[in-house]
């Protein structure tokens, strides 16, 4: 297939996925193909590699070993090919890295050559060379060539495996099926019966993770963190640990380190799915939280547990709240500061089902003996779409809308003065395009996406502006002349973000509220050794002229933080003040 044809097929492709959100699936091997299962059965019985204590060199050379497996893992034929399981081969070589007195150098040259180079394609077809202004990220592979810090031999190999440009990875651990942009980590070894006290199987899920996003996170320049410097940090934190608890929440405490609220992490341990916040406690306080002027105070009760609306949480369990707070940030991955669901819900997690809670309540402080429920509780707003104001507005709930039912409300509520769209729930339905239809002239960008250059693992590539508005074939059809008045907070993530950046195109748009979450952009997962799986931002999403909007959020035209009295007396102040812009006329 020629450059432009399959240029255009990913395209395609590209727009056919766009909006599928990848972010749960079942715990099974089914994703992977048989080679995969092939080679899992080489290492499931594990390396009995059982070690506890390393000096500051044997940290070095590991954390050496970890950017050598990778930048081969990636870029050399053989490893690529499916033909040469890596994972089992960083099993054998690390015995002799971690041997006194080793010559890492040579032990990694040999280890290196012993592949061969004499397949290495060295050549960047047409298809794959983008221009340097449609470069979002490019690799970090420099060290590749410090010959100070590899020696000669080492740096020389490693910088012809740079130039090796693969295109077909079908059988690598990260394909592209069908020609998608997407990458895919479906090849990965899941090692159902890893030993939790082997210390190769831990290093390797440090190294597996560190590598993925180094050279498949779009957005490891704006992480904020020195990469090569988290390496050498949970090298140690990694070794220590003998059971399945202390290597999942390692694994945690790493994910923070991206600061992306995209992340997840399930695990499967005696038979039970694991998550985060199940460190944190069996029960959940049914209740939500939010921060107004550096308070944490109930938002809403979600079943009669002892709390109230407009409390101000001081301690749970005795501990004070923002001491909760920061164990909780050392273990759930935040674009910003507070803001992933997750966060919030695992804030209110407690051991016991009774739990002591100190409030100050209407100006007085008082201990609650708060009950706990079992079951999860996440963030809704729960009002239904409705028409306000004797029909003059029309309210919408992105987060309840069925699909085709925005065609429906433009039709009934056509003669309204203004729509409030309330993007602090995730949408239910694609209304980024659909909606932008009624409301913008004509085709405008919003957004640029960047997708991994399939053959240049590091490589981000701008793939095209994303685009809403009306169609060519429709525009003499009549716009909505009424205001759009958007309501985002902390809560509006993803989907909703880029919902966000569509419509507020349309001229009589207001965006309002708090700044959005900043982890846009569909979630990638893939698997890590012992049935862990976790997920990333996938690709990349920023503004018109290629901002980030990771880890910045999309910004309201005009704030507003909820008040504590505006909760007591159950009223809704986003909504209120949309529809106060909206009767305000222009």
């Amino acid at each position: 297939m020629g450059a432009e044809k399959r240029r255009s097929m990913r395209v395609f492709v590209f727009f056919s996925v766009l909006l599928v959100i990848i972010i749960t699936g079942c715990f099974a091997s089914q994703d992977s193909n048989q080679i995969a299962k092939e080679k899992e059965l080489l290492l499931d019985t594990g390396s009995e590699m059982k070690l506890s204590n390393l000096s500051e060199q044997k940290i070095m050379d590991l954390a050496k070993l970890g950017k050598v497996w990778g930048v081969v893992k990636y870029y050399h034929p053989k490893v690529v090919s499916g033909e040469i399981n890596w994972d089992e081969e960083l099993f054998r070589i690390m015995p002799s890295i971690l041997a006194e007195d080793s010559d890492v150098n040579s032990i990694l040259y040999k280890w290196v050559h012993s592949l061969g180079s004499e397949s290495i394609p060295g050549k960047l077809t047409t298809e794959y060379h983008y221009p340097e202004d449609s470069i979002q990220l490019s690799p970090t592979t420099d060290w590749c060539n410090d010959e100070k810090y590899l020696g000669k031999d080492l740096s020389l190999e490693l910088s012809k495996l740079l130039e090796s440009n693969i295109v077909k990875r079908e059988h690598a651990y990260v394909s592209f099926k069908d020609d998608s942009p997407y990458p895919s980590m479906a090849n990965e070894n899941l090692y159902y019966g890893m030993k939790f006290d082997d210390t190769s199987y831990r290093l390797l899920g440090l190294f597996r993770y560190w590598n993925i996003i180094e050279y498949y996170y779009p957005y490891k320049d704006v992480i904020g963190e020195d990469w090569d410097h988290v390496l050498m940090e949970f090298i140690p934190k990694f070794f220590n640990g003998s059971d399945y608890d202390s290597y999942f929440m390692t694994i945690a405490e790493l994910t923070t380190r991206i600061h992306d609220s995209h992340v997840y992490l399930l695990g499967k341990n005696r038979g039970a799915i694991t998550t985060v916040a199940d460190y944190f406690g069996t029960y959940s306080l049914p209740v939500n939280i939010i921060e107004i002027n550096n308070q944490i105070v109930i938002s809403k009760v979600i079943n009669n547990c002892g709390l109230e609306v407009g409390d101000i949480v001081l301690k749970v369990s005795g501990k004070s709240i923002d001491e909760v707070l920061e164990d909780r940030r050392k273990y759930i991955s935040q674009s910003r500061e507070d803001t992933s669901g997750l966060f919030f819900s695992a804030s209110v997690r407690t051991h016991q089902k009774n739990t002591d809670v100190t409030v100050i309540r209407r100006g007085n402080k008082m201990n609650i003996s708060a009950v706990g429920s079992p079951q999860n509780i996440v963030f809704m707003i729960d009002t239904k779409s409705q028409e306000l104001e004797n029909g003059e507005i029309y309210y919408i709930n992105a987060g309840l809308l069925k699909d085709g039912e925005i065609d429906k409300i433009m039709n009934d509520w056509w003669n309204t003065k203004g729509l409030i769209l309330d993007l602090r729930n995730y949408p239910a339905s694609e209304i980024a395009h659909t909606l932008a239809q009624y409301l913008i002239p004509s085709k405008k960008e919003f957004a640029w996406m960047s997708f991994p250059n399939p053959v240049i693992p590091g490589e981000f590539y701008y793939l095209m502006p994303n685009v809403s508005g009306k169609h060519q074939d429709n525009k003499d059809e009549e716009l909505y002349k009424g205001k759009l008045v958007m309501l985002i907070n902390e809560h509006t993530i993803s989907h909703g973000e880029l919902t966000t950046m569509s419509l507020r195109n349309a001229e009589n748009s207001i965006v309002l509220g708090r700044p959005t979450a900043g982890a846009d952009g569909d979630a990638v997962s893939f698997y890590l050794p012992g049935n862990i799986k976790t997920g990333i931002s996938g690709f990349g999403v920023f503004d018109p002229e290629k901002k980030p909007t990771q880890r910045v959020g999309v910004q309201p035209d005009i704030r507003l933080d909820p008040t504590i009295e505006g909760l007591m007396e159950g009223r809704d102040e986003y909504i209120e003040k949309a529809v106060e812009l909206i009767k305000q006329g222009n």
